[in-house]
């Protein structure tokens, strides 16, 4: 792991093992601190060397499915790191920017639904997070180790997804 210098040059690393490293910095994160999308973004921005807070603040109310029980934080963090990778860097470069985005962020998405079984956190957790006292009792329980997993699974799944994309020479990001 190398420290990025500028975010825009980011690069996969290179060693065999980081996939395995991402997973698992995930699930510890998880286990340790909580809040499934920053956990996997966490792990990502170790692996890829960028230490920047606005970016980690950027997902802090993502978790328990945008604290609604919504789009599940799993799926969000991978949709951050996606877009770390091949998202647009500004605005001005309209359509073009984001077009190389959207057919990789849909299979990356339909992959994670199928390993997760389903993109939503009431439905995957059975928690209901505008209730507090459902979201407390959720802490330590056996539907909280699922989604301990499932955050693994989901950083794991990114990865491999990235390095699939990096393979097939289809990892880029559009010029500004």
């Amino acid at each position: 792991m190398t420290t990025q210098d500028n975010i825009h040059d980011i690069k996969l690393p290179q060693s065999s093992d980081w996939v395995v490293r991402v997973k698992e910095n995930a699930y510890n994160n998880m286990a340790q601190y909580g809040h499934c999308t920053q956990s996997i973004l966490a792990a990502f921005m170790e692996e890829f060397g960028i230490k920047d807070s606005l970016l980690f603040r950027s997902a802090g109310a993502m978790q328990g499915g945008l604290l609604l029980s919504l789009t599940c934080g799993v799926h969000m963090a991978s949709m951050m790191v996606l877009g770390l990778m091949m998202g647009r860097e500004k605005l001005e470069q309209g359509h073009d920017g984001y077009i190389p985005i959207v057919m990789p962020a849909q299979e990356l998405m339909n992959r994670i639904n199928s390993r997760l079984g389903g993109h939503s956190c009431l439905e995957l957790s059975g928690v209901d997070f505008t209730d507090m006292s459902q979201a407390m009792a959720f802490v330590g329980s056996e539907e909280y180790e699922k989604c301990l997993v499932r955050v693994r699974d989901g950083a794991e799944e990114t990865a491999l997804f990235l390095k699939e994309l990096e393979e097939k020479g289809e990892l880029f990001r559009a010029k500004a």
